[in-house]
């Protein structure tokens, strides 16, 4: 039975980890589309639901384009001390694929979030891919576990 639970926790890993990638992708080609003056900068909200515990973690990320790397801010709405900074740099490109790579910076995890904790050791462990492509004028990424990403360009 825990083979299961370990199985399941680490699919919410990966669909939370590309869902990750891709957007950070999306800020990542958003900036070299267009030419602009400041940073780029992008928000959104990831969850976590574990059903055999039936528990779910939400929380709001920020990713800003800073001279090449992504730096990404984790917070928790409830949680104010809680707080995950990191750096997502690109290492290569292969077979169309983009590879990046997670350097922390600060984790602050005073309430013991745990799926927070396995995602984030997930990044840490692992370099994770997206592989960006076009359908229709439409930019789309497609990740590591086939989950597919559409997002739209700015002008």
């Amino acid at each position: 039975m825990k083979w299961l639970i370990a199985k399941n926790l680490r699919i919410k890993i990966c669909v939370g980890l590309i869902l990750l990638v891709s957007v950070v992708h999306s800020v990542n080609q958003l900036s070299h589309a267009t030419p602009r003056q400041s940073e780029g900068k992008g928000q959104l909200q990831i969850g976590f639901y574990d059903l055999l515990a039936d528990q779910q973690e939400n929380y709001k990320v920020q990713i800003m384009d800073m001279n090449g790397a992504m730096l990404l801010t984790i917070t928790h709405p409830e949680d104010s001390m809680f707080l995950i900074k990191g750096r997502l740099d690109e290492e290569k490109e292969r077979n169309g694929r983009t590879f990046y790579s997670y350097n922390p910076v600060r984790y602050n995890n005073p309430q013991n979030h745990k799926m927070i904790f396995s995602f984030v050791d997930f990044l840490r462990h692992n370099e994770v891919w997206v592989y960006p492509m076009t359908v229709n004028k439409q930019p789309l990424l497609i990740g590591q576990s086939g989950l597919m990403f559409v997002y739209a360009l700015k002008s």
